[in-house]
């Protein structure tokens, strides 16, 4: 009975149970290492989603000969073991060419010894979109989100360290503060997807987004606008009112027009509306002319 793949976000967890664990340094920054000192976790680094070219890595070997070993890996130290973060086609490429030569190669690296897990995913994506074959956007996007799913650094840092931009990084922590609302964590939306992840939360899944799904991103909204502490303006609601009609000038109209405006209203407002209905009869601005009572 074979034994089921592993998941993306369970390579991840075991890497990062792997770097807590060992108390282990990498001692200096090398600059080179023999092949079988180099590890892969292509679920965890491989940001390309169709893996290795093999006609790719053919080309390389074969431009790699005792004079001409300069294909640079980088590496991330786990705590264990050094393991590419970057140039997977390259570490392939060595490996074939040990094989066919019979001889052991030393191959060039760019240690990263000292960050983190996170951060080594991170810069994985970008480090691969400045390869001769770039990464796709969503290749680039979906290796972020692995980034910001973790939970390490801020906004600036996981910008600059996987190349998104901020408001995308920004946009998928709001992402995966709202899913986690539903109960989905961490592991579950590394293997969803950046894409999937962010259908559910604009809700154009074909998942049911009913009473109980809108009440859960009222609450989210809630909380967010509690941190940001405006709920001095909740005691002039004429300065909160001006606030919505600069942002949207339609929002008001469409506050008039939703479910929880009613039940909210008290009498001094059905007061003031029944008021403002009348006058506007006076004035001949309401017609009920042809209207049929349902």
């Amino acid at each position: 009975m074979s034994c089921p793949a592993e998941a993306p976000s369970a390579a991840i967890e075991r890497l990062r149970a792997e770097r807590e664990a060992s108390s282990l340094q990498s001692g200096k920054s090398p600059r080179k290492l023999p092949l079988s000192a180099i590890h892969v976790e292509p679920l965890a680094f491989q940001v390309r989603s169709d893996g290795l070219d093999v006609d790719r890595v053919e080309e390389i070997a074969r431009g790699l000969d005792g004079s001409n070993l300069d294909e640079t890996v980088h590496v991330w130290w786990s705590g264990k073991r050094w393991i590419v973060i970057d140039g997977h086609h390259r570490h392939a490429a060595y490996s074939l060419k040990q094989e066919q030569s019979g001889k052991t190669l030393a191959v060039p690296v760019v240690a990263h010894p000292d960050i983190s897990l996170g951060d080594a995913i991170g810069m994985a994506g970008r480090l691969n979109n400045r390869e001769k074959v770039k990464i796709s956007k969503a290749e680039m996007l979906n290796n972020a989100w692995r980034m910001v799913c973790l939970g390490e650094g801020s906004i600036k840092q996981q910008s600059e360290c996987s190349g998104v931009g901020k408001s995308t990084i920004s946009n998928m922590r709001q992402a995966k503060e709202f899913l986690a609302t539903w109960g989905m964590s961490p592991s579950s939306m590394i293997d969803a997807g950046w894409e999937q992840s962010r259908t559910d939360w604009k809700g154009k899944s074909h998942r049911d987004h009913g009473p109980d799904a809108l009440e859960l991103m009222a609450q989210s909204l809630a909380k967010e606008l509690a941190e940001l502490k405006v709920t001095s303006i909740l005691k002039s609601p004429d300065v909160l009112a001006r606030a919505l009609e600069i942002m949207s000038p339609a929002l008001l109209g469409r506050l008039l027009e939703s479910e929880p405006f009613w039940p909210a209203l008290n009498v001094t407002g059905r007061a003031i509306l029944e008021e403002v209905d009348a006058e506007e009869v006076e004035e001949g601005g309401l017609s009920f002319e042809g209207v049929e009572d349902f």
